[in-house]
């Protein structure tokens, strides 16, 4: 995309905001919701990208070339089938139990979030149990589904109880307010304890994706901004600062749903400039099967981030909300090496961009 903007003589943001599709390309499907041209607008707009220099090797520290970059960042949303059960006990505590995991992605506090709203209770008064094979199938914690999917899941069986509650209150579900373990109606107030047995309620929801999600194609959509330095002696390549535009629908826990674009761009600048798999060309064997030989970006590596969301509600969407775990890598890399090429002169198009890529590239440039 940026070689064709160069081509064209165009900036590589409008050119992509000429070129954002109406429906999707193939289908011909509708769009649930599009936010692409204003995760676009908005990113360029707070990361200053008016100050880019269109030509490369415009700008010049010392022994460092600065340039700029930035790339589209779009993740197809899916939702999966799951299960979750909730307990809702006497003395105003819930359970939750699902069999989906948490690997650092913050499904204990959003499905504990869930139901503490849902059932009218402080978040410490819920109990969330997962990875356990024998409770409900949820969606599993791939593919930017859980949240969503097995979200949803807790969602279901919480209506449920709160149905039931409404029954004995002698009220539409609608109309009930549940707070602080209390059921209220009017000017009626229980003690949920008062609405159920000893033994308390319990309901299990039951996520089915129906056919109308396939009527519109659900995506995620962002901007990646990034700005390098290069040097000009030794090729190695310094992330100054990176911004993320993202819109991925109601966003359930603004802490957690940051700490995954954060994340997703730091594997991003990991892939661009440092991660990369060598093979034994005789076996297959992987060669740097080690973290001595498999470089990660660490902290030294990594510049301030900053992540932005844009307020959206997708009504195709369970709770209106999306996957973010993988929107924050789609697109990193790339604006990251679009930036390399915008400092040095550089393209570089196989990642990592390693020293010994763009040592050569700047040897080539100055032979020129």
């Amino acid at each position: 995309m940026d070689e064709l903007a160069d081509r064209l003589g165009l900036c590589p943001v409008a050119l992509r905001l000429r070129n954002i599709p109406e429906v999707e390309p193939g289908s011909g499907r509708a769009f649930s919701s599009h936010r692409l041209a204003e995760a676009l607008t908005t990113g360029a707009r707070r990361f200053g990208w008016e100050r880019r220099h269109a030509a490369p090797r415009a700008r010049r520290e010392g022994e460092w070339w600065i340039g700029m970059g930035m790339a589209a960042a779009v993740r197809v949303n899916m939702v999966m089938e799951a299960k979750a059960r909730v307990t809702l006990q006497p003395e105003a505590t819930a359970l939750v139990e699902t069999d989906m995991t948490d690997i650092g992605t913050g499904s204990y506090a959003i499905l504990t979030q869930i139901a503490a709203e849902m059932l009218g209770l402080p978040m410490a008064s819920v109990a969330t149990a997962l990875g356990d094979s024998d409770l409900p199938p949820g969606s599993g914690s791939g593919g930017s589904v859980g949240a969503a999917s097995t979200g949803m899941a807790v969602y279901l069986a919480c209506m449920d109880l709160r149905s039931r509650l409404a029954e004995v209150m002698g009220c539409p579900e609608p109309e009930l307010m549940l707070k602080d373990g209390e059921a209220i109606h009017a000017n009626r107030k229980l003690p949920i304890r008062a609405l159920m047995g000893r033994a308390g309620l319990q309901a299990e929801g039951h996520l089915v994706p129906s056919a109308a999600t396939e009527q519109v194609r659900q995506a995620t959509w962002g901007a990646h901004f990034a700005e390098v330095g290069v040097n000009a002696t030794t090729g190695e390549v310094r992330v100054r600062r990176m911004l993320g535009t993202f819109a991925a629908g109601r966003i359930l826990n603004a802490q957690t749903a940051r700490s995954q674009a954060l994340g997703g761009m730091t594997w991003g600048l990991g892939m661009a400039l440092t991660e990369e798999l060598v093979h034994d060309r005789r076996d297959g064997h992987v060669v740097n099967r080690d973290l001595a030989e498999y470089h990660l970006p660490v902290n030294a590596d990594v510049p301030a981030l900053e992540v932005h969301f844009l307020q959206e509600r997708d009504d195709w969407a369970p709770m209106q909300a999306k996957g973010i775990g993988e929107l924050g890598i789609c697109g990193a890399g790339a604006a990251i090496l679009n930036a390399v090429h915008n400092a040095c002169g550089v393209r570089v198009r196989s990642f990592p961009a390693t020293l010994d890529k763009v040592l050569a590239g700047l040897m080539e440039a100055e032979a020129q």
